[in-house]
């Protein structure tokens, strides 16, 4: 899942360190960074925070309307926390507005509950930076209830999966074999196509009457051109808040030549309709997904009337690679219900859209119910601090 909220920070406990200072990181910090995530690893935190000052993802360029900033809670030129803010422009109620996304915050609190102040003090920093901020989530960090204390508005990101090898599906579907007997079940449901079946008759109740897309194409591109602009410029006063997703922003956020990634155009004929970014990922020993080849659907613009054929041609995209199962977060109903019609299943979703009360409050005044906010896997940190985690070290004493 997407994981904007970072290590699970400490705040509760003791407070007994100060304040502190929140700065930008600059080279001559890069030392006590360093030394940050000594301290971190030496207690068994599998969590480091990045030691150069300048991003290898999404650094500040001219021209380029989305970029990463790095700041520091200094005490004393120690550093005790650490957070990204993710700059950008966004769509909000018709207008332009700039926004920030707050993740990947680090405290030594989690380690330590004398520095169990920083939590909420890295968040504070970074409501100084961006009133306008908002983050992705996951509902059992310490993050999302120092939000929620905070007064900020949490939602959660509906998920939706689609298993095309069911049997694969059910063996390897670790998150529920931890319950005790539920794997057995599952076993006989691989094994006698039970499984398969209830996956099969579900999908297809969900979907309906399934639609002809023989006029919809779908091409791998290696970067977003004026296409993707005009999408964007059409589109986006039907949504209520929505990151910018013109060509400079994506081409950053999904840079040309990078192999993490597969960038679709979804055409109608011979017009871009809309397009997706989607993730083929040979898994091994996932804490979720065991070792299944995952399908995501990770990021995608259009009309709203033409989402659902951006996520059939995703889909179809994905299911020839050969993927085991399909995941994809999605907030707008238009999105939501393209997934439905698609074959997928709702399931428990771990992200939460978190906005903070000034950013709320905007949305709720152009959107009451937020049905209209286009959020997904693509406005967190995912799959960026992916990259910033590694296995645990055992704690010293």
């Amino acid at each position: 899942m997407g994981r904007g909220g970072g290590a699970p920070l400490t705040t509760s406990g003791p407070a007994r360190a100060g304040r502190g200072r929140a700065v930008r990181f600059a080279p001559e910090h890069t030392a006590a960074v360093r030394a940050f995530n000594q301290r971190l690893a030496r207690a068994g935190a599998p969590w480091r925070f990045p030691e150069t000052a300048v991003p290898d993802w999404l650094p500040q360029v001219a021209g380029v309307p989305v970029w990463q900033e790095y700041f520091l809670l200094l005490q004393d030129d120690t550093v005790r926390g650490a957070f990204v803010l993710k700059r950008q422009e966004a769509a909000l109620g018709g207008g332009y507005r700039r926004v920030g996304s707050f993740y990947w915050p680090l405290s030594e609190g989690v380690v330590d509950s004398t520095y169990a102040v920083v939590a909420p003090r890295l968040l504070q920093a970074a409501l100084e930076q961006e009133p306008l901020l908002f983050g992705i989530v996951a509902r059992d960090q310490a993050i999302a209830r120092l939000d929620q204390a905070l007064g900020w508005r949490l939602t959660t990101l509906p998920f939706y999966f689609k298993a095309l090898r069911p049997t694969r599906f059910l063996r390897e579907l670790r998150v529920l074999r931890r319950r005790a007997g539920v794997a057995l079940l599952l076993d006989v449901a691989a094994v006698t196509g039970a499984g398969w079946l209830g996956l099969k008759l579900a999908g297809g109740a969900l979907r309906g009457r399934p639609r002809s897309d023989r006029t919809v194409r779908v091409e791998l591109v290696e970067r977003f051109g004026d296409w993707a602009d005009a999408i964007w410029a059409a589109n986006l006063p039907h949504y209520s808040f929505v990151g910018g997703r013109d060509a400079a922003a994506l081409n950053a956020t999904y840079p040309p030549g990078g192999t993490a990634f597969l960038r679709l155009r979804v055409s109608h004929g011979d017009s871009a309709i809309g397009w997706a970014v989607v993730q083929d990922t040979q898994l091994t020993s996932s804490e979720h997904f065991g070792d299944m080849r995952l399908g995501t659907i990770v990021d995608g613009f259009a009309a709203p009337e033409h989402a659902g054929a951006v996520i059939r041609a995703s889909a179809d995209a994905l299911a020839e690679r050969g993927v085991d199962l399909i995941i994809s977060n999605q907030s707008h109903y238009a999105w939501r219900r393209g997934l439905v019609e698609a074959g997928f299943l709702p399931g428990p979703s771990s992200c939460l859209f978190a906005a903070a009360p000034a950013l709320a409050q905007l949305i709720a005044t152009a959107d009451p119910a937020g049905r209209a906010v286009h959020m997904n896997r693509g406005d967190g940190d995912w799959p960026w601090g992916m990259g910033l985690e590694g296995p645990a070290r055992p704690p010293t004493s």
